[in-house]
């Protein structure tokens, strides 16, 4: 039921969106749109990693469209603690996306530079004691890394040398990679 109130409030929210890639899911017009009981700038992680990943291969979507499709398999808590990270391989596959799921960050590490584009979900401090954030990744021709949404209240991109300079530092959970 969520998410059908959810996405009444959110579709005349898509046109104040900018064009292409979103970051900074605490700033701009996206922390207005919602997910279970709370807005995107809580929550919605998860959802701006999907459109994201889906912007960069050519197959957007509306992002009220994927909240409504992902929540009522994805949510946890009723979005309180966003999506389970677990379920946005299900998605991508469903929408015809070629994903590899990793679960180990030294496989991450080995496979994802030979990729183009990923999804990934990480500890932002310690196991348990801090919060879990998604973030979509490309790996540029010259080998950096570019992250977008990496921070709550930062609305630009992120460049790194490389993965480790990127997600070294932060305790692995999953990634969905193409």
């Amino acid at each position: 039921m969520l998410e059908k109130i959810n996405y009444k409030h959110n579709k005349p929210l898509e046109t104040t969106l900018p064009a292409g890639m979103i970051n900074g899911q605490g700033a701009g017009a996206i922390k207005n749109f919602r997910y279970g009981i709370c807005s995107f700038g809580w929550c919605g992680c998860e959802i701006i990693g999907a459109y994201n990943l889906l912007q960069m291969v050519g197959k957007p979507a509306p992002m009220c469209e994927i909240a409504r499709e992902i929540y009522p398999y994805g949510q946890v808590l009723c979005g309180f603690f966003g999506t389970n990270v677990y379920t946005l391989a299900h998605y991508f596959k469903k929408h015809k996306i070629p994903v590899k799921t990793i679960y180990r960050k030294d496989a991450f590490f080995r496979e994802a530079p030979q990729g183009k584009y990923g999804v990934v979900s990480f500890w932002t401090g310690k196991v348990l004691r801090s919060s879990i954030h998604t973030v979509a990744y490309r790996v540029r021709e010259d080998g950096k890394i570019v992250i977008y949404n990496k921070y709550n209240s930062r609305n630009y991109e992120y460049v790194h040398d490389d993965m480790n300079a990127a997600f070294g530092r932060y305790t692995f959970i999953v990634a969905n990679i193409l």
